[in-house]
């Protein structure tokens, strides 16, 4: 029996998790998912590319053929590990190896700390994975289409169930919300269209979209909602306009037309089919849902559903989170390159009022603000209409906990790096001065 065979099992997994082997093998699967996703998101877009690759719940990542050509999209390619869980094995191979296991002294300092430097940035990843919110906050100079100014963000993708009570045209009480992963799970989502289509078409009116509704329970109020399906990108269309081939449901002489989700997914509106189910057993008020598009007014959206002698009412949008001070568009200005719409620069003069303090700030292309946890960036701008001068400027709001660690990373990876190499450098003219020329 070879040595290997004779050490305790313990000892060689150790040996497998720490080696250099291990950590060669996951740099490799890195490259290749980053190739990979780099040239998918041109056909599904970043953020649906992200999920796919690096999101925490995917253990098995299948890629697309079509990155290679596109007559092969829709078809499955070799499957690979999530991203995710890559990154974490290959912080614990760098912790035992390079940390652990690796011998202590001066001479290793600057690798030692090196190697820090890397688990830290990928645990800074993996912290944003987990703990990062993007939103986006949209205002306009003159405060007609947009807000002036506002203290919340609406999240890119998350959505949310609003409930309100009202009475003579005003809310009353709190308001109740069913978060996205109560129905989430109910879509069915292919890039392949055609198939998307024909799973449509095998449902019948008022089946809904989902052989498995979900009811969510809403103890204070005298009803509870049945999400019938959910569809990621959806248009409420009307009978009168567009028959619905496909066999969607029909509410009040509208349909849910779904469309393919787009590249980039903060525009799409996702929609609902849902059932209010009455306490007393009732037979309830189906509705559809769509999720506020600004740049028209959705006429399904909210629904009014009356039980007894009260009101309610259901909207479906994307959630709002507060922001803990107020921002007011003062001035924003563009500029595009001559012939063409690539822009120039985007750039925004604000006011931010925290604690009754108002304070000034500039805002542009990568120059962001930073103030309590968020991080504004200039993201957009749109011009009001064709007769008006003011923009609209969009910033895109992030609260992210691990911000700044990737910028703390790349100092102590290059302080660690400098350190090795004059290290390196003393032993070396150190040794040639000790040691004399042979003489001939």
């Amino acid at each position: 029996m070879n040595d290997s065979a004779r050490k305790p099992l313990l000892v060689r997994i150790y040996n497998v998790l720490s080696g250099f082997g291990l950590a060669t093998i996951l740099l490799v699967i890195l490259l290749a998912q980053t190739w990979l996703a780099t040239l998918e998101q041109v056909h599904y877009g970043l953020h649906a590319t992200l999920l796919k690759y690096f999101d925490v719940k995917e253990f098995i990542v299948i890629p697309d053929a079509g990155v290679f050509h596109e007559s092969l999209l829709g078809k499955k390619f070799l499957p690979l590990p999530g991203g995710y869980w890559v990154c974490a094995l290959l912080a614990l191979n760098l912790t035992l190896g390079g940390i652990i296991r690796m011998r202590k002294g001066w001479r290793t300092a600057g690798v030692l700390l090196s190697h820090f430097a890397i688990i830290f940035m990928i645990v800074a990843g993996g912290v944003a994975q987990l703990k990062e919110e993007r939103g986006v906050m949209m205002l306009s100079e003159d405060g007609s289409s947009y807000p002036k100014a506002a203290d919340y963000a609406n999240s890119f993708t998350e959505t949310t169930i609003e409930i309100t009570e009202v009475k003579d045209g005003k809310p009353v009480g709190p308001v109740h919300f069913i978060k996205d992963s109560n129905y989430l799970d109910l879509k069915f989502d292919t890039p392949d269209r055609s198939k998307f289509d024909r799973f449509l078409s095998k449902v019948g009116v008022g089946q809904g979209y989902s052989n498995d509704p979900r009811k969510v329970l809403l103890p204070k109020l005298p009803f509870d909602i049945e999400v019938q399906g959910y569809i990621p990108n959806a248009k409420a269309v009307s009978t009168s306009s567009m028959a619905n081939e496909r066999g969607e449901p029909v509410v009040d002489g509208w349909f849910l037309y779904a469309q393919k989700p787009g590249k980039n997914a903060e525009m799409d509106t996702p929609g609902i089919h849902a059932r209010v189910v009455p306490r007393d057993g009732g037979k309830g008020q189906v509705m559809l849902l769509v999720a506020s598009d600004p740049s028209a007014m959705d006429p399904r959206d909210p629904v009014t559903v009356k039980s007894g002698d009260r009101t309610f009412v259901v909207r479906l949008d994307k959630r709002i989170w507060p922001v803990p001070f107020k921002v007011t568009l003062v001035d924003a200005r563009s500029e595009f390159h001559p012939n063409t719409n690539r822009a120039k620069f985007y750039e925004s003069d604000i006011v931010r009022t925290k604690d009754g303090i108002e304070t000034k700030h500039f805002i542009e292309m990568n120059a962001p603000m930073r103030e309590g946890g968020l991080t504004f960036y200039q993201r957009t701008m749109m011009s009001g209409s064709a007769s008006k001068d003011w923009v609209i400027s969009g910033f895109e709001v992030v609260r992210n906990p691990s911000d700044k660690w990737p910028e703390y990373s790349i100092y102590i990876a290059s302080f660690g790096l400098c350190l090795h190499f004059i290290l390196k450098l003393v032993t070396f003219l150190t040794r040639s001065k000790s040691t004399p020329a042979p003489q001939s």
